[in-house]
């Protein structure tokens, strides 16, 4: 008994002593090179497995710095440290690797040149590199089974020579897109916003790009990823999709303090409408209405015709008024072209025209300008980029929207003041930069935080109030009433983690951070906060969203009293 002790003692003990201990790891390099160069690597191990690990990358790092001749020798444990001799031999130079029968253009479009590989250093990377560009290029050009290789390889002393070898495969074209599931779409449609036109080169990347394109579409649910069968030469995609509710009707009450000082509260109001997939053809109609003061409103419209006969061009056509108390009715008038650069990015080139009308005499104070009437036609470019992994509740993904406007405006009927100093000018060029970048982080599962950024500016020298930005509100700046500023540069960044109990309920934090300027009025600016919480999920009638938020800026103390209530109900059917 006592002899099988000391054994477990000499034989077992050694090897949990071992264990937390990390281990010693020598590379003894073998006919090493003058001047060359040195290659670092991890010396203490936390086990003999990780050390062997380390010894393996090391021999590939020598085969990337052109060693191609290195090796491991052999490999010796000595209680905690592990000893490996590896072979160096010579570094090894293209002799020239020949083109072989690769056609001109996959080379060209790969980026090859003879004499990047004629009398250079050898590297995996750029040799791995130049052929997916081939094969990338093929599969994308109607040849997805090709495939290529060295052929005649020459290893001279230090010198490599090899030819490229390429076999295309069979030529594969698009056939009609094969769509399973209850989604209404006409197929037509869908081809075209997919990029897919039957009888048309196979894309691999069009392929890779399917899953989250039809992600992105409101009406469509993906139940399935998508499928492509091979026959005969062609290639057919299979969609499993089915219809997703994304109609939309939805309305906000909200509660805010009166401007008055009679302490009553002053009920707001809003109406959304939003149709989708209008004659099962991606068409889109949208209308929203809102009040947000005693005499205030506004009213939104817009059209989108998607893929103009069949091409990558949208029209969007938009129609809004804005009316403001007694001082002034805002008509705009705009017309927008889309034209898709990839699955996930838009150019966009817009002209507008832009007409207020004065309709009282009341001016703000210290506003100059307020109810001047005036016309402004202008042009504007812009760019879009989504990216999101759903477009109702997103998780993860990029949603950007930036652009750019000038123009020439006229004033009409200008009422000069007193001061002919204060006077400003009738005609003048106007300018716009609009920004709105959201990104989502997923946290775990079930949760991810929003990144969200927002920002304008407006310049000229004849500004009036109605070609301010309206900043406060459920959608801009919460914890303030909404349209609370009258701005004409602002900034927004908000920060909103959101909790998932399911797929389309969640509960939130938030915090935003404003800034504000107003030129009009002294350049009048300030950094509004806001921050809360709030709660939405699912029921049998549609979409409850509950949020309550608090803000503090120069004319706004953080109080109880002046808290925001935001709640509504958005049904989609």
């Amino acid at each position: 008994m006592n002899r099988l002790f000391y054994i477990f003692i000499l034989v077992i003990c050694p090897f949990f002593n071992s264990i937390g201990q990390n281990w010693n790891l020598i590379i003894h390099n073998q006919a090493v090179q003058d001047g060359m160069k040195r290659f670092d690597y991890e010396k203490t191990p936390k086990d003999s497995l990780t050390g062997l690990r380390t010894v393996n990358q090391y021999v590939l790092s020598l085969h990337e710095a052109s060693y191609l001749e290195a090796a491991t020798d052999s490999i010796l444990y000595k209680k905690d440290t592990l000893e490996a001799f590896v072979h160096i031999g010579p570094r090894h130079h293209w002799s020239v690797l020949q083109s072989g029968n690769v056609p001109d253009e996959y080379l060209f479009r790969s980026g090859y040149k003879q004499k990047f590989y004629s009398n250079t250093k050898f590297s995996f990377k750029e040799l791995a590199a130049l052929e997916n560009a081939i094969i990338k290029y093929s599969e994308n050009n109607g040849y997805p089974f090709a495939v290529i290789a060295l052929d005649s390889i020459d290893l001279e002393q230090t010198y490599f020579r090899a030819t490229l070898n390429y076999h295309s495969g069979p030529l594969i074209r698009f056939d009609t897109v094969a769509i399973i599931g209850n989604a209404r779409v006409k197929r037509k449609y869908l081809e075209s916003y997919l990029g897919i036109v039957p009888g048309s080169l196979y894309n691999q990347q069009k392929v890779k790009n399917l899953e989250r394109q039809l992600r992105q579409v409101q009406y469509l649910k993906v139940t399935k990823s998508p499928e492509v069968f091979f026959s005969k030469g062609n290639a057919q995609p299979v969609l499993y999709v089915d219809t997703r509710k994304c109609n939309q009707l939805d309305g906000y009450l909200g509660f805010q303090p009166s401007s008055k000082t009679n302490g009553k509260l002053l009920l707001t109001g809003e109406f959304n409408m939003n149709l989708k997939n209008l004659l099962q053809s991606g068409k889109e109609l949208s209308v929203q209405w809102k009040r947000y003061d005693v005499q205030s409103q506004l009213l939104n419209t817009s059209y989108l015709h998607p893929r103009l006969f069949h091409s990558n061009v949208d029209i969007k056509l938009n129609f809004n008024l804005l009316k403001q108390d007694t001082s002034y009715l805002v008509l705009d008038r705009n017309i927008a072209v889309f034209f898709g650069l990839s699955p996930a990015s838009k150019i966009k080139f817009s002209t507008g025209l832009k007409s207020n009308t004065a309709i009282g005499t009341t001016q703000l104070a210290n506003i100059e300008g307020a109810n001047s009437d005036f016309r402004y036609l202008n042009y504007g470019i812009g760019y879009a980029f989504n990216s999101l992994d759903d477009i109702f509740y997103p998780m993860t993904g990029w949603n950007i929207d930036v652009g750019v406007s000038v123009g020439n405006k006229k004033i009409i009927n200008y009422i000069m003041p007193v001061n002919p100093e204060d006077a400003i000018p009738t005609t003048s060029t106007q300018y716009g930069a609009d920004i709105d970048v959201q990104k989502f982080f997923r946290i775990g599962k079930k949760a991810t935080l929003l990144n969200h950024f927002q920002g304008g500016t407006v310049q000229s020298e004849n500004l009036v109030l109605s070609d301010l930005y309206r900043v406060g509100g459920l959608k801009t700046l919460r914890g303030f009433n909404e349209n609370n500023y009258f701005v004409s540069d602002f900034a927004i960044y908000t920060l909103e983690y959101r909790y998932f109990t399911d797929e389309s309920s969640y509960v939130m934090l938030f915090v935003n951070q404003g800034y504000i300027e107003n030129k009009l009025n002294n350049n009048y600016t300030d950094w509004p906060i806001g921050f809360g919480t709030g709660i939405s999920f699912s029921t049998k009638a549609g979409i409850f969203q509950f949020i309550y938020a608090l803000g503090g800026a120069k004319d706004q103390p953080i109080s109880l009293n002046l808290s925001k209530i935001h709640f509504g109900l958005v049904t989609r059917f």
